[in-house]
């Protein structure tokens, strides 16, 4: 970083300082609990924290007793701890992260748990730091990081998502040449068996011709898991119905893309049926699909930067359930962006994702913890509806729309000689 004068030295010390205390406060709500009624998660958990990891941690414990992973059965597993939602993910992280933490009781286990997430978040803070050209640009890089309202969530859950964006990370750093070339690789492998989604990233590594980081990451993941899905035949089955949708319906804590797309299709035509409503979402998922194949594939201006950032900001277009926490998933794809090109318009995305949701305006008593019918009810009248559920998905959706442009622009003209 070079040096700056005074003036630009207190300016980014004071944005780290106003940043840093304010990443403090979602700490210390995390015990506390003040900023739970801001997001609907928060509130219709009624301020009980740990459900999606007491999953994993409930995953491993039925490994040590011999019982399939995708079991959330009360009747037949034992249960150990006070609440949790089913286990989605492949079987590696239950039968070895999971069963490790079982070496503590579940509430130290949590708690662990957060510590290591939150220590992960910081490591990425200040390796965004580092990157910055001048330390005004080091203290944004940063500050996008611990302004960032979705982190809350991901530990009041105790969720995986911040694991799955250091291992974005660590690839964007090494495509652009920070860390050696086979973190690709490690960093593709890694996420196909942590939480999959990194499997948007194959048709970069294709058209970067990396058939090394495709057939590690194919083998890691038959190696650990088929010989699982063996043992237990059943299993493979419960972990491929995470990847059907079902018919579209009103969710209120569901802010992606394509739950924005049922809001505006809902107001536009309200007698449509549901099959009508799976029709069009399977429409837009080809449609964005094969536009970022067209846009891959046929880029002269080829950037495997640029690509791997897009085809992950694809995620939030395609996926069917794109809940708040997800969105530390899109951090990583912003910060190197603006990195690359200092544009103000990437600063815009980032703060519309990263200040809270309108929620706490659309439910300030916090209904939704104990009226549930309130979670799967369309608000009232649609327009309310559709810009709840564009606070998120919209700036996604512009950026993605921002990004397809950018390989899409043609090759500049050779300069004469």
């Amino acid at each position: 970083m070079r040096k700056l004068g005074r003036s630009h030295l207190l300016w980014h010390r004071a944005l780290l300082l106003a940043a840093l205390l304010f990443h403090l406060s979602l700490l210390a709500s995390w015990r506390i609990g003040f900023w739970n009624r801001f997001t609907f998660d928060s509130t219709a958990t009624q301020g009980w924290r740990g459900w999606d990891f007491y999953a994993l941690y409930q995953a491993g414990h039925n490994v040590l007793t011999g019982v399939s992973v995708y079991e959330s059965d009360n009747e037949a597993i034992d249960v150990v701890v006070p609440r949790y939602t089913p286990y989605r993910y492949l079987p590696l992280p239950a039968y070895t992260v999971g069963v490790a933490l079982n070496a503590v009781p579940p509430l130290w286990a949590f708690r662990l748990w957060v510590a290591v997430i939150v220590a992960l978040w910081w490591t990425c803070a200040w390796a965004s730091y580092r990157l910055g050209r001048d330390p005004t640009e080091g203290a944004i890089l940063a500050a996008m990081w611990l302004m960032f309202t979705p982190f809350y969530l991901e530990i009041y859950l105790g969720q995986f998502s911040v694991v799955q964006s250091a291992l974005v990370l660590v690839m964007l750093w090494a495509l652009m040449g920070r860390l050696p070339r086979w973190a690709v690789d490690a960093g593709w492998a890694a996420g196909l068996v942590w939480k999959q989604n990194t499997a948007l990233l194959g048709p970069v590594l294709l058209r970067e011709r990396r058939w090394r980081a495709l057939w590690i990451g194919g083998a890691v993941v038959l190696v650990t898991s088929v010989p699982y899905f063996c043992l237990y035949p059943d299993s493979l089955a419960r972990f491929m119905g995470n990847l059907t949708s079902g018919a579209p319906s009103p969710q209120l804590g569901n802010l992606g893309v394509r739950q924005l797309f049922y809001s505006v299709a809902s107001a536009i035509w309200p007698g449509l049926s549901s099959q009508a409503h799976s029709l069009l979402q399977s429409g837009w998922v080809a449609l964005v699909i094969v536009a970022g194949l067209v846009g891959t594939f046929a880029s002269r201006r080829w950037d495997p930067v640029l690509a791997l950032c897009f085809w992950f900001t694809t995620y939030f277009l395609v996926y069917h359930h794109v809940w708040e926490h997800h969105y530390v998933m899109l951090l990583p794809v912003l910060v190197v962006l603006y990195h690359r090109y200092r544009h103000p318009g990437i600063l815009v995305a980032w703060a519309l994702v990263a200040i809270w949701t309108p929620y706490a305006l659309i439910d300030p008593g916090g209904m939704a913890a104990y009226h549930a019918p309130m979670r799967w009810t369309p608000l009232d009248p649609p327009l309310v509806d559709i810009l709840y559920h564009a606070s998120k998905a919209l700036p996604t959706l512009g950026l993605w729309v921002a990004q397809a442009w950018l390989m899409a622009r043609p090759q500049p003209a050779a300069e004469p000689c």
